[in-house]
């Protein structure tokens, strides 16, 4: 078996074929040439509405097409009573940490450290600190949108900032903390703490085996695409008051992952596999994001009673009932208030005791639209939605794979990368 230990980066969605055009341009240190001379196309699904990165990456754990593990949404991982190569990597005796790898149920007997995605409710350990950290990027991640972030949430993620803070990156922390103007730079600060936290832990625990996943990256791209330097199309544009046309996140995100990525490649003893799993391109047009405010407080106006509501990402939510009654009465209100409205507000999908909604406003919502929610009584659709983002990037089963050795066959599809990693240990 190999003494050597290895990194599994998942850096989520991003286009490569861009970041080469910015390579010609610039210096790269991780994004170098023998980068782009080892890297590989990948392939996955071929219907678009299985390309999903929750689908992908648990097709990348376990090695099987989203027809063979059934798994279609966020969260939905632990419906899965199958193996995955972090599980298989245990049995191998080998150590294993884990931060924020998406949709993936933490089923092992004894890990380095766990962290849960923001979306999947699994348990993070162990330890107290590490289960607080774990809490509080899922608090900030699902409560982003919202107009308001309560104090504590604020105290919290102070907190977590100091703990995952190195020194090394104060200039990067500032760069990204004080400059207000770049609304982008949240979500690579967030991808900044988790990476210090992960270098920290590799180096304090010394894992055989230890992930972690960006997503920064795809955020952005699916946001500012339209931003990019090598993206010229005049009738798809960002308007002003979105994001001023001298800003480019895109190149703000290769040099950030540039630049942290590169840290790895210093560590001793690891050998290192990056993929994205699927990637994005351009969308054909210009297409609103929306979340609702206060997921309970909707559903209240139109008198559905429920358990409770477990935010998804972005649009998504999950809502829970005590009985098929409040459930088939739920399904029967949703519809209803599609129909009446002549629109689709949103989308959902029946499950044993809950069911999957998705809020689908996709174009720009007037101010002083109203939608009918029963019988004479209207609502300020405004009053209860916050403006995400616009979309500009959508997902492509064009994905990309990257190791820094050369063992085995060369691989073309995302199901055969946990076979890439098993044979690492294996020999």
């Amino acid at each position: 078996m190999s003494k050597k230990k290895l990194l599994l980066i998942q850096l989520n969605e991003i286009n490569f074929d861009l970041v080469r055009e910015y390579s010609k341009e610039f210096k790269f240190k991780f994004f170098n040439n023998e980068f782009f001379r080892k890297l590989l196309i990948t392939n996955s699904e071929e219907k678009y509405e299985l390309l999903e990165p929750w689908i992908q990456w648990v097709s990348i754990y376990t090695g099987k097409r989203a027809d063979s593990h059934q798994i279609y949404r966020l969260g939905d991982i632990k419906k899965y009573n199958g193996e995955n190569v972090f599980n298989i990597i245990e049995k191998l005796s080998k150590s294993i940490g884990v931060v924020c790898s998406m949709n993936l149920e933490n089923n092992l007997k004894k890990p380095k450290y766990f962290f849960s995605d923001p979306w999947t409710k699994t348990f993070s350990g162990p330890g107290k600190i590490i289960k607080f950290i774990s809490n509080t990027i899922s608090d900030v991640v699902n409560l982003n949108s919202h107009k308001s972030i309560p104090k504590l949430l604020y105290c919290k993620t102070f907190i977590v900032l100091l703990l995952s803070f190195r020194f090394k990156n104060i200039y990067l922390y500032s760069k990204l903390i004080f400059n207000f103007k770049k609304k982008w730079n949240k979500a690579l600060l967030l991808d900044l703490m988790l990476h210090d936290l992960h270098l920290d832990l590799i180096k304090k625990h010394k894992t055989d085996f230890s992930s972690i996943f960006f997503n920064a990256g795809a955020h952005i791209q699916h946001h500012y695409f339209f931003n990019s330097k090598h993206f010229r199309q005049k009738n798809l544009t960002n308007p002003k008051w979105y994001i001023k046309k001298k800003y480019d996140p895109i190149l703000d995100m290769i040099l950030f992952y540039d630049k942290i990525l590169s840290e790895y490649k210093e560590l001793n003893k690891y050998e290192i596999i990056l993929a994205t799993g699927l990637s994005q391109e351009p969308y054909n047009r210009v297409k609103y994001y929306y979340r609702l405010k206060n997921h309970a407080d909707f559903f209240k106006n139109l008198n559905i009673n429920f358990l409770k509501i477990e935010p998804r990402m972005t649009r998504d939510f999950l809502v829970i009932f005590k009985d098929d009654n409040e459930k088939n009465s739920a399904i029967q209100k949703l519809n209803k208030l599609n129909q009446v409205n002549k629109k689709e507000i949103f989308s959902f999908e029946d499950r044993n005791n809950s069911i999957f909604v998705t809020l689908k406003l996709h174009e720009e919502v007037n101010k002083n639209e109203q939608i009918l929610i029963q019988d004479e009584k209207k609502m300020l659709i405004k009053d209860h939605i916050v403006f995400v983002a616009l979309k500009n990037g959508m997902h492509n089963s064009k994905g990309y794979f990257y190791s820094t050795f050369d063992e085995g066959e060369e691989i073309n599809n995302i199901t055969q990368i946990d076979k890439k990693i098993i044979n690492f240990f294996s020999k």
